[in-house]
């Protein structure tokens, strides 16, 4: 069985390792504070851990405690980083509250002992309190934003806690005894290793969770409109593709006069505007469907299980509670807006997708110029005596336009 000093000097080198690994993780991230608090974790880890090898230069018996204190510390502040990652509640103060209560207990518990109980067992306990919340917190944000590796992580996090809470009935029932200053004890140096090999797992995991997460965003910002969070062109018309051989029905929307909202509110009244439009279209739909921005204030649906009358009647209530909402500018000001739509169905057939867009954009003209704030079903007959009219008024004024120059 290898010895104390050898156990610890060993566990100093890999601590050592990951200080350098986030370290590095650090200087090169330019916006994640999450990797400042991580970095600060290993080195109080890195820390905790010398102050339990310098026996030569503090006496065990106090380096030990306070180490194991700096150590809880450590798990407090991987937890906060984790926490900052996912956007939660992140104050630095409790990344070290855990600490103070734990070393606070540790000292209590040996002095209403009389030196029997060396409360180490607490530190134990301590730390995976800490482990505890920061797998919860990988957990929940993992599980919101679909990460594969935080779910890894997360339960990397639940191994180490479950360990430490494993380690502390023996730490308790076989307290450390101190022999020529060094520890004695039948479980000390048998379960160092494990846990430093789970503290390393710990924090590379960070990074790996960190690196999926940024990946994600690029892959979802080059997917979404990055104002309103809809899909973008290219990306509907791509999910669109995949949906070939269904049939179903496209709507066109654009929100009415939405240049005098920008002209009379500002821009910044005009982007909250098109947020809250948004979020009441997501909030609208039924699972399933397709939501897009096409520009500027235009947007489209596709829904494949639903039929025209049932889009019908959802787009009248969406534009309901759309025209219903109040607005706030940021001079205080409110308004409110309303959208025109237009709406086509088509078999599963077809696959002109142009041919559609511009059955749904015609009825959208339709609505447009019939008064705003309508939806309108594309009806090839209608637009064909529109067009006839149309053709009849510009003879018309032709016509005119030659007698009078006559």
């Amino acid at each position: 069985m290898l010895d104390f000093t050898t156990v610890f000097v060993f566990s100093t080198g890999i601590c050592v390792f990951v200080c350098l690994v986030t370290g590095l993780a650090w200087l090169f991230d330019e916006t994640g504070a999450e990797t400042r608090n991580w970095f600060i974790a290993s080195v109080l880890q890195v820390s905790g851990t010398f102050l339990m090898i310098s026996g030569d230069f503090i006496p065990l018996q106090i380096g030990g405690y306070i180490g194991g204190i700096v150590s809880t510390a450590a798990s407090g502040y991987l937890a906060l980083g984790y926490r900052q990652l996912y956007g939660e509640d992140a104050r630095p103060t409790a990344a070290l509250v855990v600490a103070f209560l734990t070393g606070t207990a540790v000292y209590a518990t040996k002095l209403l002992s009389g030196g029997h109980q060396d409360g180490i067992w607490l530190l134990y306990l301590g730390g995976s309190i800490n482990l505890i919340v920061a797998a919860r917190v990988t957990c929940r944000g993992s599980r919101r934003e679909k990460l594969r590796f935080g779910r890894i992580a997360a339960f990397t996090l639940v191994v180490y806690a479950a360990t430490y809470v494993a380690i502390a009935p023996l730490a308790y029932f076989y307290p450390v005894q101190f022999v020529d200053g060094k520890p004695v004890t039948i479980w000390l140096e048998v379960t160092t290793i494990p846990l430093v090999l789970l503290n390393m797992a710990a924090y590379l995991m960070t990074l790996v969770v960190k690196l999926e997460r940024a990946t994600e965003r690029q892959r979802h910002l080059a997917r979404h409109d990055g104002l309103t969070g809809a899909l973008n062109r290219t990306a509907f018309y791509d999910a669109w593709s995949r949906r070939a051989g269904h049939g179903g029905v496209l709507a066109v929307l654009d929100i009415d006069h939405f240049k005098s909202v920008n002209d009379t509110f500002g821009h910044h009244a005009g982007d909250t505007a098109l947020g809250v439009f948004c979020r009441a279209v997501t909030d609208a739909l039924p699972k399933g469907a397709v939501f897009g921005r096409l520009g500027g204030e235009e947007f489209a649906i596709l829904l494949t299980d639903c039929g025209p009358e049932e889009v019908r009647r959802l787009l009248d209530d969406l534009r309901t509670v759309v025209s219903a909402t109040s607005i706030a500018a940021r001079d205080g000001r409110r308004f409110s807006i309303t959208f025109s739509g237009g709406y086509v169905g088509f078999d599963a057939g077809e696959s002109d997708m142009d041919r559609i867009f511009a059955a749904a954009d015609r009825a959208l003209y339709t609505a447009k110029n019939t008064g705003r704030d309508r939806i309108v079903a594309f009806d090839a007959g209608l637009l064909l005596r529109q067009d006839a009219r149309q053709l009849r008024t510009n003879a018309a004024l032709g016509t005119g336009v030659a007698h009078a120059s006559a």
